[in-house]
C-alpha cells in the first residue's frame, strides 16, 4: 500500500511551457519519492494514448487518469466510461451549426469535425504531430464511432459569446458534464464524471485518505479533484478561481512549482 497519492495535471502543471517536456528537477523529485512508496498519477484531459507519451518522459510506474476522469488506471486495470450517443450527437450538432472546431476521443483514437489550427489544438492538450486524426464529415460517419467516444473538446474561434452559448446549451441538456482546461475551450465528459470521481475511486482502492493525497493543477478541470485532497495545490500560473479553491499555492510550472512544494513538504514531514 502506498504512503501517499499524488495527482498531477499536465499542461501548466507537470509539463514545461512548451507542453512537451518535464524538467530534470521535477523528474528527479518524482523518482525519489516513488522509491519511498509515494504513488504518482498523471491526471489530464488528454486521451490515454497521448498521456502515455508524457508518462514515457518519467517512468512506467506513473499511473494515468485521462479524458478528464473517463479513462483511468484502476487497481484491476484500465477503466473506461463512455460519453453516450445522445451527448456526442448534441456536441456534433453544436459544432456543425456554429462551425466550431471539435475533437472527440476514444482511449486510442481521435477525431475532429472542423479544420483545427495547429496552435489551438496544441493548447487544447490533445494534439501531437505523430498521432493520427480522422475527420468526421457527416452525422452518418459520426454514428460509426459514437458508441466508443469517452470525451471531447469544443474549441473557440475567438468568439467568447459563441463559446458561452455552446456551454450553456450543453449544460441545459443534462446529458454530460462540462469543464474547461483554458479560456478557449469547453471540455465535455460523461455525466457524473470528472477527475475527482477517478481520484475517489483510486483512494478507495489504494486505502489512502484525503490527508495523504496531493493534487496539483492550474485549470478549471482540476477543481473537482482538488476537493478530494487536503494537499490541494494550485500552480502559480493557475486561474484565479483555481487558486481560490486550492488549500495551497506553489510556484509556476516554469519554476518547478510541483517539485518545490513536494520537496518542502517532505522535508518537514520525512517519510519513514
Amino acid at each position: 500500500m502506498p504512503k501517499y497519492l499524488v495527482f498531477m495535471d499536465l499542461d501548466g502543471t507537470l509539463l514545461n511551457s512548451d507542453h512537451k517536456s518535464v524538467s530534470a528537477r521535477t523528474k528527479a523529485t518524482i523518482e525519489q519519492l516513488q522509491s519511498q512508496d509515494v504513488m504518482f498519477y498523471i491526471s489530464t484531459g488528454r486521451m490515454y494514448e497521448l498521456a502515455k507519451i508524457t508518462r514515457n518522459l518519467l517512468n512506467p510506474d506513473v499511473n494515468l487518469i485521462t479524458s478528464n476522469g473517463a479513462v483511468f488506471d484502476g487497481s484491476k486495470g484500465r477503466e473506461v466510461i463512455k460519453m453516450g450517443n445522445e451527448a456526442v450527437e448534441l456536441a456534433y450538432s453544436i459544432s456543425h451549426r456554429n462551425k466550431m472546431p471539435m475533437m472527440l476521443f476514444t482511449p486510442e483514437a481521435a477525431y475532429f469535425t472542423e479544420k483545427i489550427p495547429h496552435f489551438i489544438a496544441q493548447n487544447a492538450g490533445n494534439f501531437d504531430e505523430s498521432f493520427g486524426y480522422r475527420e468526421i464529415n457527416s452525422l452518418s460517419e459520426l454514428k460509426e464511432v459514437e458508441n466508443k467516444i469517452t470525451n471531447g473538446v469544443l474549441l473557440s474561434r475567438g468568439d467568447d459569446v459563441e463559446l458561452e452559448k455552446a456551454k450553456q446549451e450543453l449544460i441545459a441538456s443534462d446529458l454530460l458534464e462540462v469543464s474547461s482546461s483554458g479560456l478557449d475551450n469547453i471540455e465535455m465528459i460523461p455525466l457524473k464524471t470528472d477527475k475527482g470521481t477517478a481520484v475517489r475511486i483510486i483512494q478507495q482502492e489504494r486505502h489512502i485518505d484525503a490527508c495523504h493525497t496531493f493534487v496539483f493543477g492550474d485549470g478549471m478541470n482540476d477543481v473537482g479533484m482538488m476537493k478530494e485532497a487536503n494537499m490541494s495545490v494550485a500552480m502559480g500560473n493557475a486561474l484565479r478561481e483555481v487558486k481560490q479553491t486550492a488549500n495551497y499555492v506553489t510556484d509556476t510550472n516554469a519554476n518547478d512549482g510541483l517539485a518545490v512544494f513536494l520537496e518542502d513538504y517532505f522535508q518537514n514531514h520525512p517519510l519513514k
